[in-house]
């Protein structure tokens, strides 16, 4: 099994895929057939418990927890997590391997699912707290009116624990003093009575509010369901009907399903928002903000851009730089950005702007001049030439005008010539 376990783990490590774990069930398989289940889990436990050590230490320096002092260290929710975690290892290596088992919660912690759930119970909180004192007051007014006028009626069948009386033995001292040879006369005697499997529930008002509290809630028709089953000759039958259907109606219905609505609509309400937050994630980068639509037709496709413009891990590299370098070999940029930092200030990021963008927007820009420049040329041309045929159309009313004044001078000399009036021979003879 060993080399089976081996072999898998070698060709997932040439694959790159489980290889780590089959390498790993496979140390601990041989680790059981070669010293045995107990050293083998003690040394796991171990291994765990010096490993979360390691991690809360790491945690601390990395938070920062240590710098803000004692207090902050202890009102740090997740590190009382995990140093709960590291006392859970220690109680599983030294009291009891038991203790192990509350160690499966942390599925909960690193599950983003799972951990909706718990958040969905604790996220409306003071609701459902609210909500669940309203169901305690209604059982008790309920555990009141019964207590006062359904005493009889909580009789309540019970599973009584078998009793064995005590035996008694022979007088005559025939037994041994083992007390194992013993005759037939002085045997042990044993007596068993029946005993009547039922009791009443409401004798006291505490026991009544316990009994209806218990049972009431638990039954899905309330506490009728567990109530002795009156006759309809009853004098207090309506009553009974009464009592049965308001708290059917009034806790089972209408109170304890507005707990579960307000459980369900929490878990809704946080698996939407992190639906939105996924896609949010799919279709923005996280660096400047724009959308994939932005992308659309460019040079350069969404996701080059957050793989190689924006990636956001290289970002992270270059802050973790930035922190660990020597301030005095800091660069321009370098020093801008770790003052930006220091002041938690993110104005240093590319926000609605990426560099394949401004490159494409500049041929864009420089591919409309030379349009615009194309139409101006043509509006040129077409100016000049209609300036070339307005000066020749000026030129031909000017001849037309001349040739006019010609004809009307010969028209005058005409007229005097022939003794006629000017106007007589058609000349624009002015007086």
């Amino acid at each position: 099994m060993f080399w089976v376990f081996s072999g898998l783990s070698l060709l997932g490590l040439l694959t790159h895929r489980y290889g780590l774990q089959l390498m790993t069930v496979a140390v601990i398989l041989r680790c059981i057939y070669h010293f045995g289940i107990s050293p083998t889990l003690f040394m796991l436990g171990t291994i765990n418990l010096l490993n979360k050590v390691v991690y809360v230490v790491s945690f601390v320096g990395n938070s920062g927890s240590c710098m803000m002092g004692f207090k902050a260290m202890v009102m740090d929710v997740e590190f009382l997590y995990h140093l709960g975690y590291v006392f859970t290892c220690t109680l599983g290596l030294l009291v009891h391997e038991l203790f192990y088992s509350l160690m499966l919660f942390d599925l909960i912690y690193r599950e983003e699912t799972l951990f909706n759930v718990i958040k969905s119970v604790t996220r409306n909180g003071r609701s459902i707290l609210l909500t669940a004192v309203l169901a305690i007051i209604l059982v008790y007014l309920f555990s009141i009116v019964g207590f006062l006028c359904l005493k009889d009626d909580f009789i309540m069948e019970v599973d009584r624990l078998p009793s064995i009386d005590a035996g008694k033995y022979g007088s005559d001292g025939s037994c041994s003093a083992d007390e194992v040879d013993c005759n037939e006369e002085t045997g042990l005697v044993a007596t068993s009575e029946e005993e009547d499997n039922t009791e009443r529930a409401c004798d006291t008002l505490f026991i009544c509010i316990v009994t209806v509290l218990n049972h009431g809630l638990r039954n899905g028709g309330g506490v009728g369901d567990v109530l002795r089953k009156p006759s309809k000759d009853e004098t207090l039958f309506p009553a009974r009907v009464v009592y049965d259907l308001l708290f059917y109606f009034i806790v089972i219905i209408i109170v304890l399903n507005l707990i579960f609505g307000v459980i369900i609509d929490t878990f809704a309400d946080l698996r939407s928002e992190k639906q939105k937050k996924e896609e949010i994630l799919k279709t923005t980068c996280f660096i400047c903000g724009l959308e994939r639509d932005k992308f659309d037709n460019k040079t350069v496709s969404f996701e080059e851009h957050i793989k190689l413009e924006h990636n956001i891990w290289n970002y992270l590299y270059f802050i973790v730089l930035v922190r660990e370098k020597n301030k005095t070999d800091y660069t321009g940029p370098e020093s801008y950005v770790a003052h930006m930092i220091k002041n938690k200030n993110l104005d240093w990021f590319p926000r609605m702007q990426a560099m394949s963008l401004v490159v494409s927007e500049g041929e864009g820009e420089q591919n409309e001049m030379r349009i615009l420049q194309d139409k101006l040329s043509a509006t040129m041309k077409v100016v000049t030439l209609l300036s070339g045929q307005l000066t020749e159309l000026k030129e031909q009313m000017t001849e037309q005008r001349k040739r006019r004044q010609r004809m009307g001078f010969v028209d005058v000399q005409a007229g005097s010539t022939n003794g006629m009036p000017p106007s007589a021979a058609g000349g624009n003879y002015k007086a």
